[in-house]
């Protein structure tokens, strides 16, 4: 009785230890799959900016440099505000006084 007693209890230590192993693999496998996911997100967020990436322009005023999309366009420069942009009355009429 002895015997079958202590063979139980040694198939019981093995199975334990053969579960414990696999639990151990399982989250081994987990964290690494984790890991794989978070590094793709990585990859896809910075090839997302790097699309997004907007050529800078400078103000011809004040030399301020801002993205091309927000920068006012005229006569071939930029300008970060309208109020920056060039009096147009003092370039048109050769800068005389205006009646």
């Amino acid at each position: 009785m002895a015997r079958i007693l202590i063979l139980l209890a040694v198939v019981l230590c093995v199975f334990w230890w053969l579960r414990a192993r696999a639990e151990a693999r399982l989250a081994k496998q987990r964290a690494q799959q984790q890991q794989a996911r978070e590094s793709a997100a990585r990859a896809s967020a910075n090839a997302g900016q790097a699309e997004s990436a907007e050529p800078m322009v400078q103000c011809a005023q004040c030399g301020v440099h801002l993205p091309q999309g927000e920068a006012i366009a005229w006569r071939g420069l930029h300008y970060c505000r309208r109020s920056h942009l060039p009096d147009e009355a003092s370039h048109t009429d050769g800068g005389g006084a205006r009646p």
